[in-house]
């Protein structure tokens, strides 16, 4: 049996955030995670000639407080990188398409005299936009390009999830990326002093143990430790919480999570007749739900495209649409990249999930983070980490 100070349970940036706060206030912490590579969806693929993209988060903005505060921390804003300007298309009949031009601006203007008055507070994503542009334009063109945003469809999202209006730094650039890629930041915390990472370490239960807690890993190895975080997906979480915390299980059971088959192609520049786009999405329904690009962050000689699929289909199938999409053929591609995440999926009714979650929390040392509260954004992950290592430090007394 081994003793910890803090451990967290999952790896992505929320529990990684939630590390780098309690090892900011001088606690040892340890990162368990299930996988190989630390980072969950900020991932950044390096090829061997030092060229990198994203295949999961992709953009960060001056409003993101609490990262900003981490990349301050671990001395990256001296690597920040512009984002350029450049527009989404919409693939419509097999053709690029400009955004605007696909909404209709009679019913646009129809909507005009309801936007002062449409509240995101109890309305969905589709009942929300639907009185802002008209229910024909959310349906033909803003419902395919929201549901790009998490990589699924985004109707019955609570509105209140989405495009957060958040206090801006105006010393910061408004729209930037990591030299390396936003993956850079959970590297750099992970190699933090104090925090020990174990990948490739699966977590079978945590209960409280004493005045503290005690975790057994999938291999049979118990642990114990002062704090507990708990940073995995709903659904990992529950069976995590089961024994111990049966309410919290309940509610965090209760959150849907779906499969997102991601595949990050590059080719080389001059192989590629695409006009430079920050991403493409499907008009109509495909087997995809987006395409993000690296031209944001333009390289001499490289491009890279993420295409987000809906999981179920085949690689082969998969690379074989990204390729007509990009209309090149299989020798000019350089490399190829895949990954699945396991992405929330909220539904109405989820404020009311995320209220019980709290109440069986009220009492307890145990903190809980994800992308399942307040929204699926980066700033959403780390604020939230924020919150319950706030919490748990005014219980305890003792992580602050």
């Amino acid at each position: 049996m081994s003793k910890c100070d803090v451990i967290v349970i999952g790896g992505g940036i929320s529990g990684l955030s939630f590390a780098w706060g309690a090892a900011a206030r001088g606690r040892e912490v340890t990162v368990l995670d299930a996988a190989p590579r630390l980072g969950g969806c900020l991932h950044s693929p390096r090829t061997a000639d030092g060229y990198w993209f994203e295949l999961g988060a992709h953009t960060a903005y001056n409003s993101y407080s609490g990262l900003l505060a981490i990349l301050e921390g671990v001395g990256l804003m001296d690597r920040l990188l512009p984002r350029e300007k450049l527009p989404f298309r919409m693939l419509v009949a097999g053709e690029l398409r400009s955004v605007a031009k696909e909404l209709s601006l009679l019913r646009l203007f129809g909507s005009l005299p309801r936007m002062p008055f449409t509240k995101k507070d109890g309305r969905t994503v589709k009942e929300y936009f639907s009185r802002l542009v008209g229910k024909r334009n959310y349906e033909r063109v803003l419902a395919p390009m929201l549901a790009a945003v998490p990589s699924q469809p985004a109707d019955d999202f609570p509105a209140t999830m989405l495009f957060k209006k958040r206090p801006r730094r105006k010393d910061v650039l408004r729209s930037f990326t990591v030299d390396g890629g936003l993956q850079t930041v959970t590297d750099a915390i992970a190699a933090s002093p104090r925090v020990t990472t174990r990948p490739d370490t699966a977590v079978a239960a945590v209960a409280p143990d004493g005045a503290g807690f005690a975790v057994t890993l999938a291999s049979g190895e118990r642990l114990v430790a002062e704090h507990v975080a708990v940073a995995l997906p709903p659904d990992a979480a529950a069976r995590v919480v089961a024994g111990a915390w049966p309410a919290l299980a309940e509610a965090l059971a209760k959150v849907a999570v779906v499969a997102v088959d991601s595949l990050g192609v590059v080719v080389a520049s001059d192989q590629i007749g695409l006009p430079s786009v920050a991403g493409v999405v499907p008009k109509e329904r495909d087997a995809f739900y987006s395409v993000v690009t690296r031209d944001v962050v333009p390289d001499a000689t490289h491009r890279a495209f993420t295409f987000h699929f809906a999981a179920g289909s085949a690689p082969g199938d998969r690379l074989a649409r990204a390729l007509s999409v990009l209309g090149v053929g299989e020798d000019a591609v350089a490399a190829t990249y895949e990954r699945q995440s396991r992405l929330p999926s909220p539904k109405p009714g989820h404020p009311a999930l995320v209220a019980a979650m709290d109440a069986a929390l009220a009492d307890s040392r145990l903190a809980l983070t994800g992308s399942y509260f307040a929204g699926l954004a980066i700033e959403d992950c780390i604020g939230r980490s924020n919150a319950e290592l706030a919490r748990v430090s005014r219980q305890s007394g003792s992580v602050s």
